[in-house]
């Protein structure tokens, strides 16, 4: 009788793990049908409560880290990516979406090992080179994504996006001859594929072909008329006296007719570079406020965070002597920091005339080098930039203008011994303006779409370079953009002095710069330097507002940026 108990109990107990086990599969089923019909937020329940009841299965993890993915809750996606690791580390789609978004996230270093066990689990997975590739670009390290790329062009020979990052990477270290073989190889291969045909646009646009890159642009639209970013780049480089057609094109855009947020708000940043043209300020102010009101729904400010960590290096390195002395040797790297949209690419270009002069753009290689030597105590840093700047270019002199180098000033100046910096900086409201008129795309710039936020950027610029500017004297060359447009000559001269450069005519003409440009600016210096956009806020100044509040309740007074000059 007590044999036949316990035998029942333990047949009792086995059935009830087997009923918990059938009922957690049920269960883990039910999710997964709810989250294939889109009900997200039912399916992500299920998927927790089976995390409490301790149904360990990788797929859980994984399919709710996809969900919070697509909601945008990388942090979360990422921890629960990590256990699905730990449950089953050779499973190739947590390392490939755990190198995805931190890549996406701008946490280049950390998803680098992700991306690459992605591709040694399944080496036949071509999203996973994509992805490997576009990190090593972001990481400075052209010659081993051209690598990556050549091999995968090599076994996926069909796919065209492998010749179409060939032509991005060759961009990006000034072989345009081969980037060019490689744009036109990607669009022969997918005529059809307006991303390919744009991306080869831009370059052109870029490298001052401007009507060639129209030409394509119009292709891109032909094959996907409602190609957001090519109405964006029409409109700021065409004449709207001239390119009559294209202009009307663009007036009669419907925002709501695209389908996301991000196509929405390019399309109304598109109208207002039209009717800015078109003097029409008070239609272009009204579709600014539209358009940067929409952005920061997709792209919250991240104004606190550049801020603190800004002041958080300024602190640290402030109080270390190690970081008092400078102990200049001579120049090889030039270092061009400031606000967006300061004049930074006009001086990019004005340099790149000189012969020994390589841009470098707005490259993170300072950063990449930090990583590197922290260990040392940042005694490296030297070293680790040179090795990065060599995969660039072998010329005498470089110049870097990642504008956030501005928080790693103590580090150039102390540890960069081959180093100098220039300040740009202009009007507050003309900057603030500019800034609020520009779609950045990269990681960083998020603040530029809240008017009070950049105003709140402009006055941390202005102390923390006063801070920089005692500390560190006759280290760096502060530059003013207006100054600088309304007498070239002379202030060119005087930089070009303070870096013991040679005289040459060919500064006051830079627009003749055969270097590419790829940044916001890329427009305005193909053309004479010209003071046409001094004072220009006064035409916005209803939109300005906010910003002249911001201003007025910090007490910071706009003349003070003259203070620096």
């Amino acid at each position: 009788m007590r044999g036949f108990q316990e035998s029942n109990k333990k047949e009792s107990s086995k059935n009830k793990r087997f009923e918990v086990k059938e009922n957690n599969s049920a269960l883990f089923n039910k999710a997964v049908n709810l989250q294939n019909k889109g009900e997200l937020n039912q399916a992500a329940q299920i998927y927790v409560e089976l995390i409490k009841k301790k149904y360990l299965d990788e797929k859980v993890f994984l399919n709710y880290a996809s969900i919070c993915q697509h909601q945008k809750n990388f942090k979360d996606a990422i921890l629960l990516l990590k256990q699905s690791i730990k449950i089953n580390p050779k499973n190739f789609i947590p390392f490939f979406k755990m190198g995805f978004i931190l890549n996406n996230m701008g946490s280049f270093y950390e998803a680098y090992p992700f991306a690459k066990k992605a591709i040694e689990l399944n080496p036949n997975l071509w999203e996973g080179y994509h992805n490997l590739i576009k990190i090593l670009r972001n990481l400075k390290r052209p010659s081993d994504a051209a690598q990556y790329a050549e091999t995968a062009r090599d076994l996926f020979s069909s796919n065209h996006l492998f010749d179409g990052l060939l032509g991005e990477i060759y961009s990006d270290t000034g072989d345009f001859g081969k980037a060019i073989h490689h744009f036109k190889k990607a669009i022969s291969k997918a005529p059809d594929d307006d991303e390919a045909i744009y991306s080869y646009a831009n370059f052109l646009i870029g490298t001052g072909e401007r009507k060639e890159g129209i030409e394509y642009i119009i292709k891109a639209l032909r094959v996907n008329p409602n190609h957001a970013i090519s109405y964006y780049s029409l409109s700021t480089i065409i004449d709207v006296k001239k390119d009559k057609e294209l202009k009307e094109k663009i007036l009669n855009l419907e925002a709501h007719n695209f389908k996301t947020r991000e196509d929405h708000y390019t399309v109304l940043f598109s109208k207002a570079h039209i009717f800015h043209k078109l003097k029409d300020y008070d239609m272009s102010s009204n579709l600014l406020k539209q358009a940067n009101d929409l952005k920061l729904l997709v792209r919250p400010s991240n104004i606190n965070e550049i801020i603190g960590l800004s002041e958080t290096i300024k602190n640290k390195t402030s109080l270390k002597k190690s970081f008092d002395e400078p102990k200049f040797k001579f120049l090889r790297d030039i270092f061009i920091v400031g606000l967006p949209r300061s004049g930074s690419t006009l001086i990019e270009s004005i340099l790149g005339m000189n012969k020994d002069v390589y841009n470098l753009g707005e490259n993170g290689i300072l950063l990449n080098a930090l990583i590197e030597s922290e260990k040392s105590n940042f005694s490296e840093i030297d070293r680790h930039y040179l090795k990065y700047s060599k995969n660039y270019s072998s010329n005498k002199f470089t110049t870097n203008k990642m504008l956030s180098n501005y928080m790693h000033i103590p580090h150039i100046v102390s540890k960069l011994l081959h180093s100098k910096i220039i300040y740009t900086f202009r009007n507050p409201l003309d900057n603030i303006l500019s800034m609020y008129r520009a779609k950045f795309t990269g990681i960083g710039n998020e603040f530029s779409s809240s008017l009070k936020d950049c105003a709140s950027y402009y006055i941390h610029h202005f102390k923390i370079m006063s801070f920089y500017r005692e500390k560190y004297k006759g280290c760096i060359y502060f530059l003013n953009y207006d100054k600088l447009v309304n007498n070239p000559e002379e202030q060119i001269k005087k930089l070009i002095n303070w870096l013991e450069f040679g005289w040459d005519e060919s500064y006051l003409t830079p627009y003749k710069n055969q270097q590419g440009f790829f940044t916001a600016s890329n427009v305005q210096v193909r053309a004479p330097i010209n003071n046409k956009s001094v004072g220009g806020w006064g035409k916005y100044s209803n939109l300005m507002k906010e910003s002249l509040q911001v201003f007025e309740d910090n007490n910071f007074a706009l003349d003070s940026f003259e203070k620096f000059t």
